[in-house]
């Protein structure tokens, strides 16, 4: 087994990565998750004997290789004509590990290459130069350095986790629990049920078991984000003022799983789990790849996600599942598996043993060194004839008829979680290609207890940054990263909030502006904040009007002070900007049928858009804030802005937000051609 990294006296200065979220613009694009690590190899030389000695038989094998090939006269001392390659394992590339841990052929650096190799189009390209020593050196230099982790096993012939990326995925996860307080129904309610239950599962965890290390890193599991009271968790004493005043909050340890079909995966994640002392935050255990196809007593198809279920019953680490009230229950049988908060993993991205062998199409170089069971996941038919041929029923919601590699994976674990919606808050996967991304985003549309609700999917572009010397902030620290996009994607069961942030419609009409002619009061006196409360007043008896005189659907109308947004400044398309983040007159639109629903609307579900998960307030949401400027123009009138925000959970009500909108300037602000006319002929109205 190798041994793990040893560091020099030198003491080490502080992890240097960042990370930044950016949502959506609009509900067809995916928000993007960027990671940027630092990766100076002299600095790491200098710290680690094991990657210094691995860069340098890389720079060796590099510039033999520039000599044979000058020898036989592939390669010229001045550059010819075109364009060359230039870098060699000299250049001190600042971070581009998941380039070269993922066997990508480009290197995120600029500089020229040094005197001693020059290759042209005629030599390797660098990264196929790139050896499992030095990978395996340089994976264990970078979590040691920024994790302070120890990772001393990592075979040859298996996955060498890329750090940026895999950490990249983590802190998303993150992100996406710390939406889901305000995201899903079920966190709007928090006063007798906390909201996490501190437990996570990778399924494939390889030989690295890298993600269950790094959630256990200041990545995602500590600072605030997760921490509860202590009088909801039992610990203070309500009666003892002292206690109180002492302390707080209590962050509670998280917990997780990983599991693997791999023999040699299992053994190898144990010592790395146990190098670190995270034996009783990590389970490491082996599932039997036959147990995730053949069907036992309920009589269901099973997948990845049901096979790691089976072991995590078995494991007396995880808490274990019980209905939190009267309308939440479950199967007996279902009863005794316990409840995760997500579930992550990277699936194998190959469908046969041929792609993931064949040397890739331009440099012929070969593929990323992984066993089969990393890189290959075949169809359910295929497996199916390889285990024994047994007749396997359809799943209720679909079988995986795509075949395998990571679409057909995610398939098996979604028709798995058909079984466990209420034991996982989170599903979520790594995917590899847009391509793919879209094969089980179409598959979501239809997926019971999903259907497509936008606030019950998540998609995300995973995209690896760079980090300049410079000790400046992140945003000016951070330069161009690798062009490589992987992407994510995550479901849930639980019915999302009438407001979640995923649901806000960002293009088009945000907001507008109303001028008002408004009359002295009786006393022939008005002072500015007056005329703008009452011409205030009348638009928002306008808009009322407008929504509740609908014709081709009956909606209903609330009137309230509600916050705007959040703490920030709003953007419209024309460039203007708008405060936000304080309280506002607010009239809320929505479908009549779903106005002051009950907790379960199912009783309302008459149209054929319908489905059983809707948000309580239905397909859309519109809120129109009104707000008085105080401003007067020449003529007299006073101005009002109303600012729009829109919530739309389904296509059905990304179009009815459509039509709504359209007319929403023209109507209140009496200026189109209908409102012209009546005018016309009423002068005095």
């Amino acid at each position: 087994m190798e041994s793990p990294p040893s560091a020099s006296s030198t003491p080490l200065l502080p992890p240097q990565y960042c990370y930044r979220y950016t949502p959506s613009t609009s509900l067809s694009t995916c928000p993007s998750s960027y990671f940027a690590l630092a990766c100076k190899f002299q600095e790491l030389a200098r710290k680690y004997p094991e990657f210094q000695n691995a860069w340098a038989d890389l720079r060796r094998g590099q510039r033999r290789e520039t000599a044979s090939q000058r020898q036989h006269g592939k390669v010229s001392p001045s550059k010819q004509g075109g364009k060359h390659d230039t870098r060699t394992c000299d250049d001190q590339s600042e971070v581009q590990s998941c380039d070269i841990l993922d066997g990508n052929d480009t290197c995120n650096t600029e500089k020229e290459a040094s005197d001693t190799a020059t290759p042209t189009s005629h030599s390797q390209p660098f990264s196929a130069q790139i050896t499992h020593t030095f990978n395996a050196s340089l994976a264990r230099s970078l979590l040691h350095h920024n994790f302070r982790l120890e990772m001393p096993s990592l075979p040859a012939g298996r996955l060498c986790p890329p750090i940026p990326n895999r950490a990249n995925y983590v802190c998303w996860l993150k992100e996406l629990l710390i939406q889901s307080k305000k995201d899903l129904h079920r966190f709007s309610d928090v006063a007798d049920r906390e909201l996490w239950q501190y437990q996570g599962m990778d399924i494939g965890t390889g030989v690295s078991a890298i993600y269950p290390l790094l959630l256990t890193t200041d990545l995602f599991s500590r600072g605030d984000a997760f921490t509860i009271s202590q009088r909801k968790a039992g610990n203070v004493d309500a009666g003892n003022s002292e206690n109180e005043g002492k302390c707080k909050t209590l962050s509670r340890q998280w917990k997780f799983l990983a599991t693997d079909i791999d023999p040699l995966a299992i053994q190898s994640a144990r010592i790395n789990v146990q190098a670190n002392n995270l034996e009783d935050q990590i389970c490491v255990v082996q599932v039997n790849d036959s147990d995730s196809i053949v069907s036992s007593g309920m009589n269901t198809r099973k997948g990845p996600l049901f096979a790691t279920m089976e072991k995590a019953k078995e494991q007396t680490t995880f808490q274990t599942c019980l209905p939190k009230d009267e309308n939440d229950v479950m199967p007996n049988e279902l009863a005794e598996y316990p409840k995760f908060d997500f579930v992550m993993t990277n699936p194998p991205f190959y469908s046969t043993l041929k792609e993931a062998t064949v040397p890739r199409a331009g440099d012929k170089r070969s593929r990323t060194d992984m066993s089969a069971n990393e890189s290959v996941f075949t169809s359910y038919t295929t497996r199916n004839d390889l285990v024994g041929g047994e007749d396997m029923d359809d799943c209720d919601n679909g079988t995986t008829e795509s075949g395998g590699g990571d679409v057909g994976f995610i398939m098996a674990i979604m028709n798995d979680s058909q079984l466990f919606r209420h034991h996982m808050t989170w599903y979520t996967s790594l995917i590899s290609k847009r391509s793919s991304l879209d094969a089980v985003l179409q598959k979501l549309q239809t997926l019971d207890g999903v259907w497509g609700n936008r606030g019950q999917i998540k998609t995300v572009e995973f995209r690896q940054e760079n980090l300049n010397d410079s000790g400046e902030n992140d945003e000016k620290r951070v330069k161009n990263g690798s062009p490589r996009v992987r992407w994510g994607i995550g479901w849930t069961y639980e019915r999302a909030a009438g407001r979640c942030s995923s649901c806000q419609v960002k293009g088009g009409l945000q907001s507008f502006d109303v001028w008002l002619r408004v009359s002295d009061d009786t006393n022939g006196m008005s002072n500015a904040d007056d005329k703008a409360k009452r011409a205030s007043n009348e638009v928002v008896s306008r808009l009322v009007d407008y929504f509740e005189k609908q014709r081709d659907f009956s909606l209903k109308c609330s009137h309230q002070m509600r916050r705007y947004g959040n703490d920030s400044i709003a953007g419209n398309d024309d460039g203007s900007v708008f405060p936000r983040g304080k309280m506002g007159r607010c009239v809320t639109a929505l479908e009549e049928r779903f106005f002051n629903c009950k907790p379960n609307p199912s009783a309302l579900l008459d149209h054929e858009h319908d489905n059983n998960n809707l948000p309580r307030q239905g397909h859309f949401i519109i809120d129109a804030f009104v707000e008085g400027s105080g401003q007067c123009n020449d003529d007299g009138n006073v101005h009002v802005i109303v600012f729009l925000e829109m919530y739309a959970h389904t296509k059905r009500g990304t179009s009815l937000i459509n039509k709504i909108r359209g007319s929403l300037p023209g109507e209140i602000g009496r200026t189109n051609r209908r409102w012209r006319r009546l005018l016309k002929r009423q002068p005095t109205t």
